[in-house]
């Protein structure tokens, strides 16, 4: 069932769509919390590239044939697949998020629903070998490190959205 659903296409946007929502109202943390992902993904790219440990269900001869030609995305389903698999990118952003979002709203349930997608999504990814138990966690942790910079960002640097001030008809 839940191959057919494609949770691997699906689970990251509905917790991104599920985060702008539930951020909604809050611009400055939205706006870091965008920024963070694109920086997210961008730290993922760069540390499967520099650890290159494969998948556990990637073939050897496939891997070695598309490192001879210089390729790091094979295509599975229509959809860019890296052949590395160390960080869990779905891990990382799913963590990333739960920590973001919790930690601006402060809303235990909430933290619930997080964390129940990111079981499912990384139990999944284990029981069908996209992932190694080692490379959901590295990935988890890395996003929850990113989660709470991002987050200490918001708080600390941003100000809010600056407005002129009324004016008064005062003296000068």
């Amino acid at each position: 069932m839940f191959e057919t659903f494609n949770y691997r296409r699906y689970g990251e946007i509905i917790v991104f769509l599920l985060s702008l929502y539930l951020l909604s109202n809050k611009y400055n943390l939205l706006v870091c919390y965008t920024i963070g992902t694109c920086f997210n993904i961008i730290i993922n790219t760069i540390l499967k590239g520099l650890i290159q440990q494969p998948r556990p269900n990637d073939n050897p001869e496939l891997l070695n044939l598309a490192l001879q030609n210089g390729k790091r995305h094979i295509y599975k389903n229509g959809i860019p697949y890296s052949i590395y698999g160390m960080p869990s990118g779905h891990s990382q952003y799913i963590l990333y998020s739960t920590i973001f979002v919790y930690l601006s709203l402060k809303n235990p349930k909430i933290l619930l629903l997080y964390l129940l997608i990111a079981f499912i999504i990384n139990g999944l990814n284990v029981w069908y070998s996209y992932h190694t138990v080692f490379q959901v966690i590295v990935g988890g942790i890395v996003g929850v490190i990113i989660g709470y910079i991002f987050y200490y960002i918001a708080q600390h640097n941003l100000k809010g959205i600056l407005k002129a001030k009324p004016d008064d008809f005062g003296p000068i």
